[in-house]
């Protein structure tokens, strides 16, 4: 806001229902984060051909790799929308009889497709993610993954090999103690991750995700959280990756149990519809490790109590924190406690405690900063449930966002003490007046207009909009209680000199 806005409260008295807090989600973006990402690859493949200043039309090694499906450019096309790799069982006229993977041979009896970005886009930590429909065929093996010169180490957003309600995710590397005096060796490789059991992936679009750092590897599906690890010496091994989405045929996918049923006249198809990277922005939200967590429902900040937390007055030195950047996530001390979930419970409305640092996701949080807020606001939201710490009748618990102030924490940085939204007095009630669920701005004249934001008192903006002379008025719906105006009149309007707000 100018330092030309003028501000005024407004105390409603009707009763009509208004949720005063934003709902935060996080849909088709990278995770939380309090310093913000800049996106720095994508493609929507919105056009009617693949685009060659981003991709290979194959794998930039060749043609074959650990599976039957010899994969060329004309199995890889781009329309409606959508990126679609096809799979066939048929052999390609310029297909060798077999190829040699480590110590297996393949029979190169299909032919799909597979592209990558090498030579054309590598990225060293962020947010990998893409929106993917899987083939819904047994014995197909459609994949999206990173590599860099050399393997291992590879990242695998996701594998789909056999069932298709499961996608597997993994970091693959060369184990720790041989690295360490060797270097990376593909015949001393070791990985972790998991599999995800969920709906079936190739009924629909969704979407999946991998973070990246050199402390924390996580995995997403559908914006959610499925995995945190933090493996420092295994991430350590990455270097800047490339992307490579492909669609493989037998392998590990062909076994007695899921047998290959792509045939002929019945080709399988790798849907994607759109692929984006971010990077986290360099430059730090927070200057100081020493803080005060205030709540926006409250005005009290977190303070420890025991191996519980309570809410204090902010002015008081119990109020002190500290804040630990593990890498995208955040430790929060009092004292030589860590702020956490106890027993690791993912249970929405379970109470929230201190312990002692032990490194797991329940004690890790997420900090995202919320846009049109009075200060440094963020939602805090727990690595391991993904659910969002809040108040609760004057206690703590991790649960679902709420459609209220419960959810919001102004981060108080040093010797900050919350100072609110400096209001001047109720003045004249001929400028700005409240009358049925309709604010009137009294000042606009002629052709002038006025740009009008209300706000909750504690800082969350509940409306923006621009008025103008013939309709100066906003329709509001708002439970009783007080809030703030600011009024910024246009360049060349009359100044609005008084704000006060009619209760009648």
């Amino acid at each position: 806001m100018n330092t030309h806005s003028l501000f005024g409260l407004i105390r409603v008295v009707s009763v009509l229902v208004f949720s005063s807090g934003a709902v935060f989600s996080v849909t088709a973006a990278p995770p939380s984060s309090l310093n913000g990402w800049n996106m720095v690859f994508n493609d929507e493949f919105d056009g009617t051909k693949l685009d060659k200043s981003k991709w290979n039309p194959t794998y930039n090694w060749g043609h074959t790799h650990n599976h039957r499906a010899y994969c060329v450019e004309e199995n890889v096309s781009v329309a409606d929308g959508k990126l679609i790799i096809k799979g066939e069982a048929k052999r390609h006229p310029d297909a060798p009889a077999t190829c040699k993977s480590g110590d297996k041979t393949y029979s190169l009896d299909y032919t799909s497709g597979a592209i990558d970005t090498r030579g054309k886009f590598e990225v060293k930590y962020g947010y990998i993610e893409g929106r993917f429909k899987m083939p819904k065929q047994l014995g197909t093996w459609p994949a999206f993954w990173t590599l860099q010169d050399g393997w291992p180490p590879e990242i695998d957003i996701f594998e789909v090999p056999h069932s298709r309600n499961e996608h597997h995710y993994y970091l693959h590397y060369t184990k720790t103690d041989w690295y360490a005096q060797h270097g990376s060796a593909w015949d001393h490789e070791a990985s972790f991750g998991g599999v995800h059991k969920g709906p079936d992936k190739s009924a629909d679009f969704h979407n999946y995700g991998m973070e990246w750092d050199d402390k924390y590897m996580r995995f997403y599906f559908d914006d959610k959280l499925v995995a945190s690890y933090n493996r420092p010496a295994e991430l350590n091994q990455t270097t800047a990756q490339y992307i490579i989405v492909n669609l493989a045929i037998g392998g590990w996918a062909e076994t007695s149990e899921t047998p290959i049923q792509v045939t002929s006249g019945n080709p399988a198809y790798l849907e994607c519809d759109w692929i984006r990277v971010w990077k986290r922005n360099e430059e730090p939200a927070l200057y100081t490790d020493q803080i005060k967590l205030m709540s926006l429902e409250t005005g009290t900040c977190l303070q420890p109590d025991g191996n519980n937390l309570k809410l204090g007055d902010c002015a008081s030195e119990d109020s002190r924190a500290q804040l630990v950047d593990l890498g995208g996530m955040y430790r929060i001390n009092f004292g030589d406690k860590v702020f956490e979930v106890p027993d690791e419970s993912k249970d929405e409305g379970h109470r929230l405690g201190l312990w002692d640092w032990n490194g797991k996701a329940h004690q890790q949080v997420g900090l995202a900063r919320v846009d049109d807020m009075s200060g440094l606001v963020v939602t805090m939201q727990f690595a391991h449930s993904g659910l969002y710490a809040q108040t609760d009748n004057g206690a703590l618990k991790q649960d679902v966002m709420p459609e209220s102030d419960a959810a919001y924490w102004r981060i108080l940085q040093g010797d900050e003490l919350p100072s609110g939204l400096a209001v001047p007095a109720f003045v004249d009630p001929a400028s700005v007046s409240f009358t049925s669920g309709r604010l009137y701005v009294g000042c606009i004249a002629g052709s002038s207009s006025a740009t009008v934001s209300v706000y909750s008192v504690s800082g969350v903006c509940l409306h923006h909009s621009v008025v103008g002379s013939e309709t100066p008025y906003i329709d509001l719906d708002l439970p009783e209680g007080v809030y703030v105006v600011a009024v910024e009149p246009e360049t060349g309007a009359p100044t609005c000199s008084k704000i006060v707000v009619d209760n009648h």
